[in-house]
Order: structure tokens, then C-alpha cells, then sequence
């Protein structure tokens, strides 16, 4: 796991720079938040009753609702929290990662175009794609506007990386060159 290497010593994406929000703690909170997802992901598959080769509705519904929480989550802690070391691995990289899918969209997609539904498919991956933005906008805008606006050109951070691990103020790396 490149971004946390499970010490509190220098960042491998910021060499110069020591990261206090890597260790053990954090990724209690992407294990523990991914069992959550994982186990939501399984309680809305088992509730919404499917045809084998019908239209993949769970697998829709718990991606779009991933899209809209991380919308939210990851524009509320560059807002109000940046430098918060739980909620983005507990609830951005944990909880979302778990309760998203797209291993199995893919596969649902080609089990269509493979048996005859190419429609089907095409229908399922326009409606995932654009199902799935609209989410995460809607969720950033509503979350934008419990935080205010930002800065023009303000920096959103990366989802999949621990708090800590963004390029520092100005879109530097570490050289001080482009990041």
C-alpha cells in the first residue's frame, strides 16, 4: 500500500516529509469500514430480489449511493476536516470501497452482452455511468453547501488516500516541482 506504510516515518509520495497519520490505527478504520460496506453491499443485494439475467439493480443502487456518500464525505473533510486522520480511511476508503462494486458491474455487464441482453448491458452501463456522476455532484454540492464555497480552483482530495498523503498547498510534490 504505497501511501501507508503502516509507520509513522517519511511519506513515499513526499519523501522530505513525516506523515504522524500512518499506522495502525488508520487501518483499523479501513478494515473496519470495509467490513461495514462489504456487509451493507450483501444487505441490499439480498433485499432487492433480481431475475439472473435481469436488470442489475442492487449492484446499480449500491454503486450510486457510494458515489453520493463519497461525494459527500470527501468534499465535507477537505472543507471542514483536512487534516482528520479517521473519517476519510473509515468511511472514503473503507465504507465506500467495500460497499461499491465495480468488479462485479463489469462482469454483470459482459453475463448480458455474453447471453443476448446487449441492450440490456448498454442500458446498464449508460444508467451506472451517469447514475453514479449525478450522484457524486449532487453529494459534493449539497455538502458544499454545509461547508460553503471554496476558494476558486480549491483542492479536492483524493479519496483513496489517507489524510496527510495529499500533494502539499500549491500542487507541489516533494522536489518542488508539478505534482
Amino acid at each position: 500500500m504505497p501511501e501507508s506504510p503502516g509507520t509513522n516515518g517519511p511519506s513515499p509520495r513526499h519523501p522530505g516529509a513525516e506523515h504522524p497519520h500512518h499506522g495502525p490505527g488508520p487501518m483499523a478504520a479501513i478494515a473496519g469500514g470495509g467490513a461495514l460496506g462489504t456487509l451493507a453491499r450483501y444487505g441490499v443485494e439480498r433485499a432487492v430480489a433480481a431475475d439472473t439475467l435481469g436488470f442489475p439493480w442492487a449492484t446499480l443502487t449500491v454503486n450510486v449511493v457510494g458515489s453520493f456518500v463519497l461525494g459527500v464525505v470527501i468534499t465535507l473533510l477537505a472543507g471542514r476536516w483536512p487534516d482528520d486522520r479517521w473519517l476519510r480511511p473509515l468511511v472514503a476508503v473503507g465504507f465506500c470501497g467495500g460497499f461499491t462494486t465495480f468488479s462485479t458491474f463489469a462482469l454483470e455487464i459482459d453475463q448480458r452482452a455474453r447471453h443476448g441482453h446487449a441492450g440490456a448491458a448498454a442500458a446498464y452501463l449508460v444508467a451506472s455511468l451517469v447514475a453514479g456522476l449525478g450522484a457524486a455532484l449532487v453529494g459534493s454540492a449539497l455538502a458544499r453547501g454545509r461547508t460553503g464555497p471554496g476558494p476558486e480552483g480549491a483542492y479536492l482530495p483524493d479519496p483513496d488516500l489517507l489524510a496527510g498523503d495529499d500533494p502539499p498547498p500549491g500542487g507541489h510534490d516533494a522536489t518542488g516541482g508539478p505534482a
